[in-house]
Parts: C-alpha cells; structure tokens; sequence
C-alpha cells in the first residue's frame, strides 16, 4: 500500500489593484517541517527588520535583508511556485488553477492529500476556489480561507514573493536580479 502524503499549501495573490492587468499568484508546498522552518522564517523577520508585516508595507532595505536571507534557506528550495497573469480579472480560479499546478508539480506520482490555507479568501469564494481544484482532481483535506489577523510566516513569505514578481515587473532592477538569481538556485519556480 502506497503512503499518502500529507501536504500544506500557502497561497497569496497580488494584482486585483490592477483592475486585471497583472496577476500573480504564489504558492508554498510544505510537507512536513512545517514547526521549524515557520520559526526560521520568523527568526529571519526579525532580524532582518521586515517584521511581520507585508511585503508592501515594509521598507526596501528590509526587503532586501529578508530576502537574502530566505535564499539561504535550503530547506525551502523547489517549494515554492509561482504564476503570472494578465489581462484577466478571474481571480479566485486563477488562484486555484495555479495552486492546483503547484500541488502537482509538487505531488509527483505520490498519492497526497492537501491542506490548502488561502491569504484573504473569504467563506463565499472557497466554494469557487475548491471547485476549481476538484475539476483539477486535487485530494483536498481542508481549505482555508486566511484573515488578516491570523496571517503567519508561510503567508506572509508568499505575499513577499507575490511582491518581489510584481516589483521586477515594474522593472525594478534589484528586483529583476533576484528572481533570476531565486530561479536559478531554485528556491522559486515558474509555473
């Protein structure tokens, strides 16, 4: 009998403010680890001065510091996916069309069961978020919808990536060096 694995994934979305011009979603997959590598990320915000606030709401040189150090993070390298969109303002499926993908790319053939918690996602957009994932034949366990105040260090490293994409499509340079550089180490993927 195979094991079935048990998976969690972190999502986070940016660009509704774009009226749907540019959409990226960001995805976490984590399989287990899941109490050491939370304290890592928050030992990593702290010390690099970003807190635990929004990729948006913390200075650059935070950013920065935060982002360094999450590249030295080898435990989470081939974890974390994400996806581009434009033009677009189908958001909630766009959202579980690529955390489906992620989970995919991430499950292999292994036979899983995903738990799925979702930055922002309000109770009447998890049926449409949960639909989309079982047209994908996802095994979900449970999804989530996360509010503001119970964000953690999984949601808030998917919103600093989901910032990061943003920043190097605005052309920030910085930005553009980091994705390549994340690509490259594997620490990020393109979906």
């Amino acid at each position: 009998m195979a094991i079935m694995k048990k998976l969690y994934a972190y999502v986070d979305e940016s660009g509704q403010d774009t009226k749907g011009l540019v959409f990226v979603v960001s995805i976490l997959i984590l399989e287990h680890e899941i109490k050491d590598i939370c304290e890592e990320l928050e030992e990593i915000e702290i010390e690099s001065g970003k807190k635990n606030v929004k990729w948006n709401k913390a200075r650059h040189e935070f950013r920065k510091a935060y982002i360094e150090s999450i590249l030295r993070m080898d435990k989470l390298k081939e974890r974390i996916f994400f996806e581009m969109f434009s033009d677009t303002r189908k958001y909630i499926e766009l959202t579980s069309f690529a955390t489906a993908k992620a989970i995919l790319k991430k499950s292999g053939k292994y036979d899983y069961k995903v738990t799925v918690f979702v930055d922002g996602l309000k109770k009447k957009e998890i049926e449409v978020f949960s639909r989309g994932l079982r047209d994908l034949r996802i095994r979900t366990r449970k999804i989530r919808g996360v509010k503001k105040d119970e964000n953690n260090a999984f949601i808030r490293l998917v919103d600093a990536i989901c910032g990061l994409i943003r920043d190097r499509d605005d052309n920030n340079d910085w930005a553009k060096k980091t994705v390549t550089r994340m690509i490259k180490e594997k620490l990020i993927s393109e979906l």
